[in-house]
């Protein structure tokens, strides 16, 4: 179970001022193997959401729990519990250019080596991506590098994913291949987070949220 509880969070804009982008906003997600979007205009500080949940930014206000327990912010602390419980995937994919692909997706693995390698083959396989395991990212199409970069927050099989966007690059086949993925993990207990401006991934969480004036909004639950 992850919670954020009487989050605020003040930004500060280009020109110097300053915004609040949060004023005591909660979240929950309590059921294993459950979904939620968040859905929002852009700005409107979705993916801020999604570092906070995953512990990269510790500038707020408020409590961030983990099963009930407070945790630390301190970077150690947030490391490890991103390392042990969370896979995120990134907008933009922040894939290392001299590492090959099969190497990129081994950077979110963790336990015995020859596991790690077995397990990342398969999730380039899941992703379909079989062959690309030497390629460099700059030879990859945005969709190619989007696949990567989900197949390296799976990889480690994390109790939580945090998903920023996790399709927006990817033809509607690819899509629904993820989503099915996806679908896949929750079964077995995984929880999933996903941030999308697309109403149709949306519907495939059981739950969605508006971010709109500082706040989290329940929607109708999708049918």
């Amino acid at each position: 179970m992850i919670t954020l509880e009487h989050i605020g969070k003040t930004i500060t804009e280009p020109n110097g001022t300053a915004r609040v982008l949060f004023e005591d906003l909660s979240f929950a997600l309590v059921e294993p193997g459950s979904s939620v979007a968040v859905l929002g205009r852009s700005g409107s500080g979705k993916t801020t959401l999604l570092r906070i949940l995953a512990g990269l930014d510790t500038r707020f206000e408020g409590t961030h729990r983990y099963h009930g327990a407070a945790l630390s912010r301190r970077y150690e602390d947030m490391a490890r519990h991103r390392r042990d419980h969370i896979g995120f995937i990134t907008q933009h994919y922040d894939l290392l250019g001299d590492r090959s692909v099969l190497s990129n997706v081994l950077m979110g693995a963790r336990g015995r080596r020859s596991a790690e390698r077995r397990r990342a083959s398969e999730y380039l396989e899941l992703v379909g991506l079989t062959g690309f395991e030497r390629k460099r990212p700059s030879v990859l199409s945005g969709g190619e590098a989007q696949r990567v970069a989900i197949a390296r927050a799976l990889v480690s099989e994390p109790a939580v994913i945090l998903a920023d966007e996790p399709t927006g690059a990817l033809d509607e086949d690819t899509e629904e291949a993820v989503l099915t993925l996806f679908r896949t993990l929750q079964d077995r207990g995984c929880q999933l987070v996903i941030v999308t401006h697309s109403e149709r991934v949306a519907r495939h969480c059981d739950a969605q949220l508006l971010l709109t004036d500082r706040a989290l909004t329940p929607l109708p639950t999708p049918r």
